[in-house]
């Protein structure tokens, strides 16, 4: 399986915000649409950053409630975001995403941007595989010779 088969059951809408947007308007963003991570993009086709839960913790640990609210965008979040492709395998993407402690990862193509995947997403597709492949086990037992 591959990230594609996640982007085609979950859509491949990506909320993208701007380096000096908010924090507090992002974070409204992120309330309002139930996810947990953004795209930094000024166009939003390429990847400048990535602005996640985690990252808010941090800088709420840092700066304090009030500060943080005031911040920009670009001044707490993570620069040098690795990406992954649709016809990337899930296990490989799973991997690097364990190994980089990340729990969000930008999806592109030729075109730039074209989903986000969070372990949630490829964790959960794994799941739906092995029950897939233990109910096909099931079946060649059970079926009369």
């Amino acid at each position: 399986m591959t990230i594609d088969s996640i982007l085609r059951s979950k859509g491949r809408g990506v909320i993208t915000v701007e380096a000096e947007a908010p924090v507090g308007a992002t974070l409204c963003i992120m309330r309002h649409k139930k996810i947990g991570a953004v795209v930094v993009s000024t166009t939003g086709r390429d990847v400048e950053g990535l602005i996640c839960e985690r990252y808010m913790v941090r800088a709420l640990k840092i700066y304090g409630v009030s500060r943080l609210m005031s911040l920009t965008v670009a001044e707490i979040m993570r620069r040098d975001v690795p990406t992954c492709r649709p016809e990337e395998g899930l296990r490989r993407v799973m991997t690097r995403m364990i190994a980089r402690r990340m729990q969000h990862m930008p999806v592109i193509n030729d075109n730039g941007v074209c989903g986000i995947v969070s372990l949630a997403d490829i964790m959960k597709q794994r799941l739906r595989e092995a029950e897939e492949e233990a109910a096909r086990c099931h079946m060649a037992v059970a079926l009369p010779i």
